[in-house]
């Protein structure tokens, strides 16, 4: 890419590689009780292959071209919070929305260069979610393109769009040489 402002990337997707995670409350498609079933198993295939996330990546309905690491983690929701049971092992509250468990923490990539190593569940007992964590490699492109880079930082245009520009001083910046 260029190194004039104009040229920075304004969608997500304008980037070479993009890294997404968080909680994106994707379910398992299956009764609540099969879902217990499997996972009081560990039949983790059985439920990815009624994982909603997997099926609508897999079936090209949303994020296309994305990618997912190996799921090898039970879901990391919903639990009662500090500790190791699901909601609806034991009684209800008489308004406690009844949830199974699912893979609503997920992480996901798009790009080429990028190469997951890692792909768990933390064992954060705080809340009603696990944590999900994932270990990437990246490909880096180096850029020699030290003279431009300086001329960017002291152009008009650099200094009319950064705040405390005026207190910059080029001696500090001789690490971009032209």
């Amino acid at each position: 890419r260029g190194t004039s402002l104009e040229d920075l990337p304004k969608k997500i997707l304008d980037h070479d590689r993009v890294i997404f995670l968080g909680d994106l409350n994707y379910r398992i498609s299956l009764p609540e009780e099969k879902t217990r079933l499997l996972v009081e198993r560990k039949e983790w295939n059985n439920l990815l292959e009624n994982d909603q996330l997997s099926m609508e990546i897999m079936n090209g309905q949303i994020f296309r071209g994305w990618q997912e690491g190996i799921v090898k983690f039970a879901p990391t929701y919903k639990y009662i919070p500090n500790s190791d049971l699901y909601y609806g092992c034991i009684a209800y509250k008489k308004d406690e929305k009844k949830r199974a468990p699912a893979w609503c923490d997920r992480i996901i990539w798009f790009g080429n260069g990028l190469k997951q190593h890692e792909y768990t569940r933390g064992e954060v007992k705080i809340s009603d979610h696990r944590p999900v964590k994932a270990i990437f490699t990246t490909e880096v492109k180096v850029v020699r393109y030290r003279k431009k880079i300086r001329n960017l930082f002291f152009s008009d245009r650099f200094e009319d769009r950064v705040e405390g520009y005026d207190q910059i001083d080029p001696k500090d910046y001789s690490w971009i040489s032209t």
